[in-house]
């Protein structure tokens, strides 16, 4: 059986009365079935804004990392603000950025086998600026096959790594070796160098990212004195959510030659949240005098609201949210409002609740037993890692200051 757009929508959860959501849904009111995930429209624009003037101020370009949210018109709030290309992971995620209306894709990641090489051709030649990262030389005899054979010309960003990383050649050696074998072959053209910092870890991860991108952008200078690039702007490509300032001043874009953009690849900073990336973003100011000045700062924009359902034994919510609705990889969701039907207003939650377990459909909330909470009462949650809630979720509402649904957003996991 086949189900229209409407009869899924009707079907899928944190939904409303679709002839109503015109006139907006008010959460407050409980025109939404609860469980419901929301993004905050002012904390959207908020991050939005922010993150343009980082780049502004810093001269890197942004290729916000949209597997964290596969949302088309989250993708297009953030091109509008300014963004200068989106980054994917996978060849179906690329199609579904490049049929919502994305014109230049990095995809952060090697494109391999046959299927994935088809759908990217058949992007390539309907009009997308592609881009993909390479890191093995079987890799790139595939690709040369394969692009040979559709007559299409495949830009590549040859991938450095780290030992006991990710993805990416370990060595010079081996940069240099793939980098002729791409020069050598027709349909494969090398536009630039990527690199992932986010693998390196501990007490001296700060040094150790400065001294691996520094190498990267002195290795890309001496390839460009070289000509070992194909015709075309030079692309140096990193950061994730937690290192981007680093980049930025490692790679010091306005000391680069004319022809050679720095690229970086945030993909959290636009939902954010309160947990993994609020943290990192703390360490990015403590450690960027750039990011300080710019105004203001990242805010958390994702909020899961959820029922009371039971109030068991003294002292033990059970809230009817669960796995299949929040992340729990990077700590478990945080209470931040306490709405009690008929108040005027929602307030702030004591200090001393929190979850302490959760499962597939509910989570244990702690309390005092002498706290006024009732089942049938509505409690907003924060989260950490916000790419592991979107990705629960088919529809999300974007809400305004008052709690209220004025749209809804598809996403395309």
């Amino acid at each position: 059986m086949t189900l229209s757009r409407n009869t899924m929508l009707a079907f899928s959860k944190g939904q409303g009365d679709a002839g109503q959501l015109q006139q907006g849904w008010n959460l407050l009111a409980e025109d939404v079935s609860l469980p419901v995930a929301v993004l905050s429209r002012s904390a959207l624009q908020n991050n939005l804004s922010w993150m343009k003037n980082y780049a502004q101020h810093t001269g890197v370009r942004l290729a916000p990392h949209g597997k964290t949210s596969m949302a088309p018109e989250l993708f297009a709030m953030q091109l509008e603000a300014g963004s200068w290309a989106m980054s994917l992971a996978t060849a179906p995620q690329v199609v579904a950025a490049a049929q919502s209306g994305v014109k230049r894709i990095l995809m952060a990641n090697q494109l391999v086998g046959k299927r994935n090489m088809q759908l990217i051709a058949e992007q390539i030649r309907s009009g997308l600026e592609f881009f993909c990262f390479v890191d093995s030389s079987e890799n790139v005899e595939a690709l040369n096959a394969f692009f040979s054979a559709q007559d299409l010309q495949l830009n590549l960003l040859l991938e450095i790594g780290v030992p006991q990383g990710r993805c990416g050649v370990r060595s010079v050696t081996q940069a240099n070796a793939l980098c002729e074998q791409i020069s050598a072959l027709p349909a494969l053209n090398l536009r630039g160098i990527a690199f992932y910092e986010g693998v390196i870890h501990g007490p001296d991860a700060p040094e150790r990212i400065r001294q691996f991108v520094g190498s990267i952008r002195d290795l890309a200078l001496s390839w460009r004195e070289q000509e070992r690039f194909a015709t075309g702007e030079i692309i140096l490509t990193g950061a994730g959510s937690a290192w981007y300032d680093l980049v930025a001043e490692q790679m010091d874009p306005t000391n680069l030659p004319q022809d050679m953009a720095v690229v970086i690849r945030p993909g959290c900073y636009l939902i954010h949240d309160t947990g993994i990336y609020q943290d990192a973003q703390a360490e990015v100011k403590a450690r960027s005098r750039m990011a300080c000045d710019i105004k203001g700062d990242l805010i958390s924009s994702l909020q899961v609201w959820a029922y009371v359902q039971s109030i068991p034994e003294p002292g033990m919510a059970v809230i009817g949210l669960g796995k299949r609705d929040a992340a729990f990889d990077a700590g478990l969701p945080t209470p931040v409002l306490h709405y009690h039907p008929g108040d005027a207003s929602p307030s702030s939650v004591p200090s001393h609740w929190q979850l302490t377990r959760i499962m597939d459909q509910h989570a244990m909330l702690q309390i005092d037993p002498k706290d006024k909470l009732t089942v049938g009462d509505i409690l907003c949650f924060s989260t950490s890692h916000p790419c592991l809630t979107m990705d629960k979720w088919r529809y999300l509402g974007i809400v305004d200051d008052d709690h209220c649904v004025r749209q809804l957003i598809e996403t395309c996991f």
